[in-house]
């Protein structure tokens, strides 16, 4: 990423820890830090989320093609087979009634 004010790029790493714990100490120790006149901003990653206002193209997952092209992962389909058993269950007390 680059910052447009100062001209240069912000810099990023990704840290892996294997302890949870020495995960959030390391964030509680460095977040805010200072590092060669830098501040540093530690925190976790969080995983991207797709959005109609997000920047990247609606068919960069294969969620889209397959909407697109019509097919279902099986646990839909399982859904949709649970809906409609359930509706004909219902119409079939309605008529009894």
């Amino acid at each position: 990423p680059m910052d447009y004010q100062k001209g240069t790029h912000k810099g990023f790493a990704f840290v892996e820890y294997e302890d949870p714990e020495d995960a959030a100490e390391a964030i509680f120790n460095m977040d805010g830090a200072e590092l060669m006149g830098r501040t540093l901003k530690v925190s976790l990653a969080q995983p991207n989320h797709l959005s109609l206002n997000s920047h990247a193209a609606v068919w960069s997952t294969d969620e889209w093609f397959q909407q697109q092209a019509g097919l279902e992962n099986k646990a839909d389909q399982e859904k949709r087979e649970a809906m409609k058993q359930d509706e004909s269950a219902l119409t079939e007390e309605q008529a009894m009634s």
